[in-house]
């Protein structure tokens, strides 16, 4: 951990989280204006999301094609433009499918405003979730953080997408785990940013796709850079 950055706060065994959740939540709200002034956990210090992520990653390039990326419906849109930034795009490799890629990023979150996941945008946009799992997803040789993995389809396209959310240096996994951590933060004094990373990939072999996404994420960690890896991994872990 870099010296400064303030701790990574564990989770609570599952039920003990369904039950603590709410007073938590209550509890931040309450405690908000007695705790001040809080303290921002913010991963991008220094230019734009657009900036740090790289246009080549590994053996990917940029190429034009961003109507290809499903995007919430127009109700959540809405409510995404709370978002201070989104980088859509689309990488096209020389032996591999292509990759699709949505970051968005928010410098302040609550329990008020959080990412959207794709849980939510994928049927809104018209697509049946057939399968969602958490995964594990190597990121250099000394860490691993927590993502999902669904498998989609609407009519004949079948969507693969991995993805992680981030709230200062916390990378919860499910909705009650995101709640948690915002909580839990907001009692510390912490006041932390918000990503959602989605890689996304048109295939009908969920293994293999597991497999491509999961090595574009080490690549695209690899090649953002020191304020990149702040915005993707908080700033806990600006040096893997």
């Amino acid at each position: 951990m870099v010296k400064g950055t303030p701790p990574s706060f564990g989770s609570a065994p599952l039920a003990r989280r369904d039950m603590l959740v709410g007073s938590l939540l209550i509890s931040a709200a309450g405690l908000s204006f007695a705790r001040l002034p809080r303290t921002p956990v913010i991963g991008l210090t220094r230019g734009t999301a657009q900036d740090v992520i790289p246009r080549r990653i590994g053996g990917w390039t940029e190429v034009s094609s961003p109507e290809d990326i499903v995007l919430p419906p127009e109700d959540e849109r809405k409510a995404a433009a709370t978002y201070d930034e989104q980088v859509m795009r689309a990488y096209a490799g020389r032996r591999s499918e292509a990759v699709m890629l949505l970051v968005a990023y928010a410098r302040s979150q609550s329990s008020m405003l959080m990412v959207h996941r794709p849980e939510s945008c994928y049927p809104g946009a018209g697509f049946t979730i057939l399968s969602n799992e958490a995964v594990k997803i190597r990121i250099g040789s000394s860490l691993s953080i927590d993502g999902r993995f669904l498998t989609t389809k609407r009519d004949s396209r079948v969507e693969q997408v991995l993805y992680w959310t981030r709230f200062g240096n916390e990378m919860p996994s499910d909705w009650d785990a995101q709640r948690w951590s915002i909580a839990v933060q907001a009692l510390h004094g912490y006041v932390p940013d918000g990503v959602l990373v989605r890689l996304s990939t048109v295939s009908q072999d969920a293994l293999q796709s597991l497999n491509l996404l999961r090595l574009f994420a080490a690549e695209l960690v690899r090649t953002s850079g020191q304020q990149g890896r702040g915005l993707l991994l908080g700033p806990a872990n600006l040096e893997i």
